[in-house]
C-alpha cells in the first residue's frame, strides 16, 4: 500500500468567487477572491498579512474537504487491503480469499454557502478581482495600497448605509470599521520602522508615535473642524463598544466641546462619517509618504 495518495476536489464557489478567512487573530475577517486571481501566496485585504493560499481557507471549507478526504481514504484503504489479501493467498491451496463488496465513497455535498459582501473590486496594478466587506486598505494579490480603491469603497459603504433599514446599526459598523482600518494600517506601518507599538485607536497617540519615529505630524494637513469631526468619530466608536453609546465623563474629557450632551446618546450621521473618511484619507496619504521616505 502506498503511503500517499492524491485526490482532486472541486471547491464550491459563488459565481467564481471563493471565500477566504484571515488567520490574524486581530483581524480574522472574511473576503472572497475570484478563482482565476488566486495565486500561491496572497494578502489579507484588511490587515495585509501574507499567507499561503491554503492557509486562507475558511473553517467550513476545511470541514468539507476533510469529509471528502475521509470517504476517499476509506475507499482507497478497503481497495488496497483487498488487493493485499488477494496477493497473499494467491498461491495457497488451503486458503481461498474472496473479497467482499467494495466500499464506495459516499458523495459529500457542501453544507455551507459563501457570504455576501459589500463590494467587488479589481486592482489596477495586478488585475486581481476580489470582494470585501467594509473598509479595507490592500489588494490581496499584490498588497497595493490604493487610495482610489479606498475612495470607491467609501461610496459603496455610504450607499449601504443609506439603503440599510437599520440606519443606526449600519453607522455603528461603519464608524467601527473606519477606526479599525486606521488602527491596523498604523500597526502595519509601524512594524516597518520599529518594534515599538502604540494604541493606534487613539488618534493623538498615533500622532505622537509617528512624530517620534519618522518626524512627521500626520495631522498637519487636517483642519481644526475636520479634526474635531474625527475626534468625535473615534470617541463615539468607543462609546458604542463600551457604554451603549451614552456620552459619559470620559468622552467629555476628550471632547469638551460636547459637554452639554453629557448623559445623552451619541448621535451618528452619514455626513459625519463621510467627512471623517475623507479626513482619514489625508492622514493615510501623509503616513504612506512619510514611511516611504524613511525606509
Amino acid at each position: 500500500m502506498s503511503n500517499y495518495f492524491t485526490i482532486q476536489v472541486p471547491m464550491p464557489h459563488d459565481r467564481g468567487f471563493i471565500g477566504r478567512s484571515c488567520k490574524n487573530s486581530i483581524c480574522n475577517r472574511y473576503f472572497k477572491i475570484f478563482h482565476e486571481s488566486i495565486t500561491e501566496y496572497m494578502y489579507c485585504p484588511y490587515c495585509a498579512q501574507q499567507y499561503h493560499k491554503n492557509e486562507l481557507m475558511t473553517q467550513a471549507q476545511i470541514n468539507y474537504l476533510q469529509q471528502i478526504a475521509r470517504e476517499k481514504a476509506l475507499e482507497y484503504t478497503h481497495k488496497e487491503i483487498s488487493k493485499m489479501f488477494a496477493r497473499s493467498f494467491s498461491g495457497s491451496k488451503n486458503i481461498k480469499f474472496k473479497p467482499g463488496t467494495p466500499y464506495r465513497a459516499k458523495t459529500v455535498s457542501p453544507t455551507y454557502t459563501e457570504q455576501e459582501l459589500d463590494s467587488q473590486l479589481q486592482c489596477p496594478k495586478c488585475n486581481c478581482i476580489f470582494q470585501v466587506d467594509g473598509i479595507f486598505g490592500y489588494c490581496p494579490g499584490c498588497k497595493t495600497e490604493n487610495i482610489s480603491i479606498y475612495d470607491a469603497n467609501m461610496s459603496i459603504i455610504k450607499k449601504e448605509i443609506e439603503n440599510n433599514k437599520d440606519n443606526d446599526r449600519a453607522l455603528r459598523h461603519a464608524y467601527a470599521d473606519l477606526v479599525s482600518t486606521f488602527e491596523i494600517f498604523c500597526k502595519n506601518k509601524s512594524a516597518l520602522i520599529t518594534t515599538e507599538t502604540a494604541r493606534f485607536q487613539m488618534l493623538f497617540e498615533a500622532r505622537k508615535f509617528f512624530k517620534r519615529h519618522i518626524k512627521i505630524d500626520i495631522l498637519v494637513d487636517v483642519e481644526q473642524d475636520e479634526l474635531l469631526n474625527l475626534r468625535r468619530i473615534f470617541q463615539k466608536r468607543h462609546l458604542y463598544e463600551h457604554s451603549k453609546g451614552i456620552i459619559n465623563e470620559k468622552y467629555i474629557r476628550e471632547i469638551p466641546e460636547d459637554k452639554k450632551l453629557l448623559g445623552q446618546k451619541a448621535k451618528l450621521s452619514i455626513d459625519e462619517f463621510e467627512a471623517g473618511a475623507m479626513s482619514l484619507r489625508k492622514i493615510i496619504d501623509k503616513l504612506i509618504l512619510g514611511i516611504n521616505k524613511t525606509i
